[in-house]
C-alpha cells in the first residue's frame, strides 16, 4: 500500500487540490446571495482559503514539471510564489475564523493588521535566517510555511471550529435547526485540519521532528500526510455544501415575506375601495339629506347647527379620502426611508439641541426593500439617538444610510463617553432588545460597538436580494445624498 501511494503521489496532490478547488467554487457561487446570518456571510472567506489552498497544492505538481524546461532562476521564483500562496491561504482562513465572532472593529482590524505584518516578518525573517546558513529556496519555503502553520493555521482553524460551534445557537434561533449538525461536524473537520494541516509541517531545518514532520509521518504511518488532507478537504467540502442549504431556506423565507407583503397590499386596496364605495358614500348621502332638510327651515339656530354638522361631515370625508390615499402609498423606498430618517434626526435636534449629521448614499442602487423598513429603521434610529443622548453626554452624532444591490446598512456613530455593551446586554433593557427585534423582523442583524471613552457605533445590516453586480452601481460622487 505504501509503495502504491508513493507511486501515485502526484495523483494524490492533484486530488487534494481538486477537493479544495471544488469547495471554493461551490461557496463562491453563492457569494452574492442575500443572507442575515454571520455564518453564511463569512463563507466567502472560507471560499478564498479553499481556492488559494488548491493552487498552492497544485504548485507541488506544477513546479517539478517546469524544472525540466525553465531556467533555475525561474524555478526559484515559482517556489517562492508557491510558498507565499500557501501562507496567503492561511491568512484567508484566519479571516473566516475572525468573522464568525462579534469582535469590535478595533479588535478585528488590530488582529488583521498583526497577521499581515507577521506575514511579511516570516517571509523576510526566514530569508535573513537562511542566508548565513546557506539554505536552499526549498528550505526557505519549508521553514516559512512550517512557522506560519504553527502560528497562523492552527489558531485560524481553532477559531473557525469554535466560531462554527457557537453559530449553532444562531441557526436554532433562525429556525434552521436542521443545519446545526452539519455545523458541528464542520467544526470537527476544522479541528482535524488544525492537526493534519498545522501540526504536521514540511521538513524545515528547524522543525521539531518526529510525527510532526511530513517525511517522518510517512515513515511512521506508512502514508503521506496529503492522503489525510484529501479526506479532510473532502469532508469540509461536503459539509460546506450542506451549509449552503441555509441560502435556500432564507430565500424561501424572503419569498414568504414577499407574499405576505402582496397580501397586505391587496387587503389595503380592498379596504380602501370599501371605504370609498361604502362609508364615504353613506356619509355623503347623509350630508345631502341634512342639507335638504335645512332648506325647509327658515333662518334659525337649528339651520345653522345643521350647516355646521354638514361641514363636519365634509371634513370627515376629506380625512377618509386622505387615509385611503395613504393606504396606497408606502415609505418603503430608498428616498422614503431617507426622508423618514431625516425627519427623525431633525426632530432629535429640535428636542435636545444636539447636532445630528445625516447622509444617505446609493439610493439608486438598492435592491428590493423589506416591508415596513421605513417604520422599523425610524424607530431604531430614534432609540439609538436617545441612547446616545443618555449615555454619551454632550456629543455629536453621525448617521449613515447606505444602499447596495444586496444590502442596506444603517450606521449611527457618536463621539460621546461610550458604554459597556456587554453590561447593557446583561441588564436586559427593552430598548436594545426592541432594536434587535426590529432588525430581525427586517431579516437583518444589529451590532453595537462601544468602549468607555471612545464613543459608540451601531450598525444595522439588512440583506437585499438582487442580481445586480457591484460594478453596475453608480459612482459614489453621483449617488443621492440627503443631509440634515
Amino acid at each position: 500500500m505504501r509503495e502504491i501511494l508513493e507511486q501515485n503521489e502526484t495523483v494524490i496532490l492533484f486530488l487534494n487540490g481538486l477537493v479544495f478547488f471544488a469547495l471554493g467554487f461551490a461557496l463562491w457561487l453563492q457569494r452574492r446571495r442575500a443572507t442575515r446570518l454571520r455564518l453564511t456571510s463569512s463563507l466567502v472567506w472560507l471560499a478564498a482559503f479553499a481556492f488559494v489552498e488548491a493552487f498552492a497544492v497544485w504548485g507541488f505538481v506544477f513546479v517539478p514539471i517546469q524544472e525540466q524546461t525553465l531556467e533555475p532562476e525561474a524555478v526559484t521564483l515559482l517556489i517562492v510564489v508557491r510558498g507565499v500562496i500557501q501562507m496567503l491561504a492561511m491568512l484567508f482562513l484566519l479571516q473566516f475564523g475572525l468573522r464568525l465572532f462579534e469582535l469590535t472593529r478595533q479588535a478585528f482590524l488590530g488582529i488583521t493588521a498583526v497577521s499581515v505584518v507577521w506575514f511579511f516578518v516570516v517571509i523576510f525573517g526566514m530569508v535573513a535566517l537562511g542566508d548565513p546558513r546557506g539554505w536552499t529556496v526549498e528550505q526557505w519555503e519549508s521553514s516559512a510555511v512550517a512557522l506560519f502553520r504553527y502560528t497562523v493555521l492552527i489558531p485560524a482553524a481553532l477559531l473557525g471550529a469554535v466560531g462554527l460551534w457557537r453559530q449553532r445557537e444562531s441557526l436554532g434561533l433562525a429556525g434552521l435547526g436542521g443545519i446545526r449538525p452539519y455545523t458541528a461536524a464542520a467544526a470537527g473537520v476544522l479541528l482535524a485540519l488544525a492537526v493534519f494541516g498545522g501540526l504536521v509541517v514540511p521538513d524545515a531545518p528547524w522543525a521539531p521532528g518526529g510525527l510532526f514532520n511530513e517525511s517522518n509521518w510517512l515513515e511512521s504511518v506508512g502514508m503521506q500526510i496529503n492522503v489525510a488532507r484529501v479526506f479532510v478537504g473532502l469532508a469540509l467540502a461536503i459539509l460546506a455544501i450542506k451549509l449552503l442549504e441555509i441560502f435556500e431556506v432564507e430565500a424561501a423565507l424572503q419569498l414568504e415575506a414577499l407574499n405576505r407583503a402582496r397580501l397586505v397590499a391587496e387587503e389595503r386596496a380592498r379596504f380602501g375601495r370599501d371605504l370609498h364605495d361604502g362609508t364615504i358614500q353613506s356619509i355623503y348621502a347623509a350630508g345631502l339629506q341634512l342639507e335638504a332638510a335645512s332648506m325647509t327651515l327658515d333662518e334659525s339656530p337649528t339651520r345653522d347647527e345643521i350647516g355646521r354638522v354638514v361641514s363636519g361631515l365634509n371634513n370627515v370625508i376629506d380625512g377618509i379620502r386622505a387615509y385611503i390615499r395613504g393606504l396606497g402609498e408606502t415609505d418603503d423606498t430608498p428616498l422614503g426611508i431617507a426622508a423618514t430618517l431625516t425627519e427623525v434626526c431633525l426632530q432629535h435636534e429640535r428636542d435636545t439641541g444636539r447636532q445630528v449629521r445625516f447622509r444617505a448614499l446609493g439610493v439608486d442602487a438598492a435592491g428590493p426593500l423589506p416591508v415596513e423598513a421605513s417604520q422599523n429603521l425610524g424607530q431604531i434610529l430614534r432609540e439609538a439617538l436617545s441612547n446616545s443622548t443618555r449615555h454619551g453626554g454632550n456629543c455629536k452624532s453621525t448617521v449613515y444610510l447606505s444602499f447596495r444591490p444586496d444590502e442596506m446598512e444603517l450606521q449611527v456613530r457618536d463621539n460621546g463617553a461610550g458604554m459597556d455593551v456587554e453590561a447593557a446586554e446583561r441588564a436586559g433593557g427593552f430598548g436594545l432588545r426592541n432594536m434587535k427585534e426590529r432588525a430581525r423582523r427586517l431579516g437583518g442583524r444589529l451590532n453595537i460597538y462601544s468602549e468607555i471613552g471612545n464613543g459608540s457605533r451601531l450598525i444595522v445590516s439588512i440583506p437585499l436580494d438582487s442580481d445586480v453586480l457591484d460594478d453596475e452601481q453608480p459612482a459614489a460622487d453621483t449617488q443621492e445624498k440627503v443631509t440634515a
